[in-house]
């Protein structure tokens, strides 16, 4: 008998100014892009809902995400502390055209260290139409990433690349790390989340 189970799960999106998290979001939620640069203020919130299956298990679990787009902007980074409090997944996004972004990256894993938990997280290298370097050229992030067991994808907000599947791994990460918190099953029982994606890979 299948059993179906209702959460609802906080993550957030981390970044420097301008890398598109904001747009990401609203192609994964919305399917739309908008040309037009908006700083976000502090923080926003938009749910999606989303069906993570675990068929080994008959369970159907019926995902809602609060996912917090929270701003690069530096005058806000006092508050991030604050705005991650509670989080359950991060996605870290960097801007392929501009590789001093790349530190956000690492400043999210410092961030999601702080909250004392392991927290599922994702690489979204954003802006792949705009931009396409070489594997090498994306060694310092591929070794970083292996090193955290962080998952990769190039993606564009413009067309649509990997950004639903890039959302879509977050929640199954997040639903993963709860069936394993439930049923305290071996990380070696559930699947890798996601292979590494870049460029020439």
């Amino acid at each position: 008998m299948t059993t179906s189970v209702d959460l609802m799960k906080k993550i957030c999106l981390t970044g420097s100014p301008a890398v598109g998290k904001t747009s990401l979001i609203r192609r994964f939620v919305q399917d739309l892009f908008d040309d037009r640069y908006l700083t976000t203020i502090g923080a926003k919130v938009t749910k999606k809902r989303l069906i993570v299956m675990f068929p080994e298990r008959d369970l159907i679990v019926n995902l809602s995400l609060m996912i917090w787009d929270v701003s690069g902007q530096k005058e806000y980074r006092q508050f991030h502390q604050m705005y991650l409090r509670g989080m359950e997944g991060v996605i870290a996004v960097a801007d392929l055209t501009r590789k001093s972004t790349f530190a956000g990256l690492e400043t999210a894993i410092g961030l999601a260290d702080r909250t004392g938990t392991e927290v599922p997280m994702i690489f979204l290298l954003n802006k792949c139409d705009l931009a396409d370097p070489s594997y090498d050229e994306l060694k310092e992030i591929r070794t970083m990433a292996s090193q955290h067991g962080i998952p990769v994808l190039v993606t564009s907000a413009r067309t649509g690349t990997n950004v639903e599947l890039g959302f879509e791994k977050m929640g199954r990460m997040v639903a993963e790390a709860w069936v394993k918190k439930k049923f305290g099953e071996p990380a070696s029982l559930i699947p890798p989340p996601a292979d590494l994606r870049v460029p020439g890979g």
